[in-house]
């Protein structure tokens, strides 16, 4: 037989890495104690192409799968596959898998620089290996489940950092010699980020691993920070604010005021500051490694830089965020940003209102964007005033202007038909009354509020304060009666009287009709990366002329006796706790209670 129709019968037999059944070799060879002999790997391989025998062949596979050689084997092993590396095509698909699935990070230095050559020698011969190659790169990112020694709160210790760096460095190494290497890359990235529910070391191992490639390829941070950010909405998404709180705080009224003076005074211990609930534990030990990311690239020297990590943070926030239902956390990596410079809020705001000005936006995502803008005027502390001047004009103008058109063309009152000026109208009435101090302060501010003429907008024939939240209601007839700028207690009279409660879901009471409204920088729950947070977080104070009249609510007068007790206490927590399943008040009125989505956040 001619060695031409030899090497015509290989592939019959030479069976892909996908089905060679190992096992059974393995087997075979321990019961007969066969070893891999000291020939070299090259004359293996002709003696395959070349005689079609297969005997040390497959030693060589068993013996490399099962590993049970030192460091000087080792080597010389992967020293001869690098110089045959052109022979190990298709056909030699068993021994290449077992050559790249080897244990190499756990060896000595030389070993595994070893290895990397290899690599880089293969996949610059056959391409057609470079995902397995990389798949096997890939999944060293992910920590075992039983391996938390080396983790501290999410973040490797410095043994667990030297540790992934050489595969770090043979990435940057086959990406200079292998420019599109990077394409299959990330698509092994999105492919093997650990399931959500993972213990936290190991999906804040991933998260490490995967920022780290952004600092050797920035060409590629958009999509690295993708796949992060895709990860963290659906952790943030099953880890709502009820099964927090839940966790977080299982007892009465009594004792959660208890445990909040204990940490106000300092004697919060390490115990404390992990999360009950794991997976708001693994969002917060994410989320202060995403705001440990962006203070470090925004604090550069370099304001082209900083920039630039804005605009794609907000473009990632255009993708992930903003169209996704009920998330509570991760867009305070915007709101965290943002704090950074003016310029950047202010921005963001402005994008914001474009989203809303634009007819060709559905409407969902419509009222998303005014939810956003309406909390984070109420709650930046780094809002400056001028912004927020600026955007109730242009909240206001934008209103007039509706009600003109709605006047003329007589369109129903029905909430559904004018969502989203209902909406508009609502954050006019939330951010006039969370931020009354500032607005009320003095002669000029009031005066710029009378020229926004908000009686126009209460007393218009759409009625926009029969789907306010009563909360927003309430608060915002308090500071208009107090400063004279409209009086909204009549008309909120005549609105209860047409209304009956109805029952809606989680068994809480809301009106008849009334806005499915979205506050998405509530009161920030988790504990590490919260106190980052703290800083720049507004919690609600009451203009004097308010407390001066007596107006407040009841829910704002026992908002007092809380601040007796705690100056820190959370706006909404003790509140929605007191009316979990709906309570009277002192007078006898019920008072509907909201999920955290929906908390105005007066009663802190």
């Amino acid at each position: 037989m001619s060695i031409d129709t030899e090497k015509r019968r290989i592939p019959s037999i030479l069976k892909p890495y996908s089905s060679f059944d190992g096992s059974k070799l393995n087997t075979s060879l321990s019961q007969n104690k066969v070893r891999f002999e000291d020939s070299s790997v090259e004359l293996v391989l002709h003696e395959v192409l070349e005689s079609n025998r297969f005997q040390r062949y497959e030693l060589l596979v068993s013996e490399v799968k099962e590993q049970q050689f030192g460091d000087e084997k080792f080597q010389q092993i992967f020293v001869e596959s690098k110089k045959c590396a052109s022979l190990l095509d298709a056909n030699f698909g068993m021994l290449v898998e077992s050559l790249l699935s080897a244990n190499w990070l756990h060896r000595n230095e030389t070993s595994r620089e070893v290895y990397k050559d290899f690599v880089i020698e293969l996949l610059v011969a056959h391409n057609n290996y470079t995902s397995l190659a990389v798949s096997k790169l890939v999944q060293q990112f992910v920590p075992k489940d039983d391996e938390r020694a080396g983790w501290s709160y999410g973040k490797p210790g410095e043994e667990k950092v030297q540790m992934f760096e050489p595969i770090h460095d043979l990435i940057v190494r086959l990406k200079n010699v292998i420019p599109m290497i990077f394409d299959i890359i990330l698509v092994q990235m999105r492919k093997s980020f650990p399931y959500f529910k993972k213990p936290t070391h190991v999906v804040c191992g991933y998260l490490h691993n995967t920022l780290w490639m952004t600092e050797y390829s920035p060409m590629f941070t958009e999509e690295l920070l993708e796949i992060i950010f895709s990860r963290m909405v659906v952790v943030d998404v099953n880890a709502p604010r009820n099964e927090i709180e839940d966790a977080e705080y299982p007892e009465d009224d009594a004792q959660m005021f208890s445990m909040e003076v204990k940490t106000v005074d300092g004697a919060e211990d390490e115990e404390n500051t992990v999360m009950k609930l794991p997976l708001a534990e693994t969002l917060d030990c994410c989320m202060e490694m995403m705001f440990e990311y962006i203070s470090k690239h925004l604090s550069t020297d370099s304001s082209n830089a900083a920039d630039r990590m804005f605009r794609l943070l907000l473009n990632l926030f255009d993708k992930q965020i903003l169209p996704t239902h009920n998330t509570h956390h991760v867009q305070f990596l915007l709101f965290y940003l943002c704090s950074f410079k003016p310029s950047y809020v202010e921005y963001f705001v402005m994008y914001l209102w474009k989203q809303v000005g634009n007819p060709n936006v559905s409407t969902p995502m419509r009222q998303a964007a005014v939810g956003y803008i309406a909390s984070i005027l109420a709650r930046g502390k780094f809002v400056q005033l001028s912004l927020l001047k600026t955007m109730l004009q242009e909240l206001a103008n934008w209103a007039y202007k509706y009600i003109q058109r709605a006047d003329s063309m007589q369109h129903n009152q029905s909430l559904k038909a004018h969502m989203v000026f209902y909406s508009v109208c609502q954050t006019i009435f939330y951010v006039v009354a969370f931020r009354s101090r500032q607005l009320t302060a003095n002669a000029k501010n009031l005066t710029f509020l009378q020229t926004l003429q908000l009686s126009s907008i209460v007393t218009c024939h759409l009625n926009p304060l029969r789907v306010c939240l009563p909360a927003v209601a309430t608060a915002f007839a308090g500071v208009t009666r107090a400063h004279q700028l409209a009086y909204c207690h009549t008309i909120l009279e005549r609105n209860a009287r047409r209304k009956l409660a109805t029952v809606y879901k989680n068994d809480a009471q809301t009106p008849e009709e009334c806005l499915d409204t979205f506050f998405p920088f509530d009161p920030y729950m988790l504990k590490k990366s919260g106190k980052r947070i703290d800083s720049i977080f507004l919690k609600y104070e009451a203009s004097e002329a308010e407390e001066d009249n007596g107006i407040s609510s009841p829910e704002m007068r026992g908002r007092k006796r809380c601040e007796s007790m705690s100056e820190d206490v959370d706006d909404f927590i003790h509140e929605i706790k007191r009316l979990k399943n709906g309570a009277s008040s002192e007078n006898g009125e019920t008072h509907f209670s909201y999920s955290y989505g929906v908390s105005p956040g007066f009663h802190s």
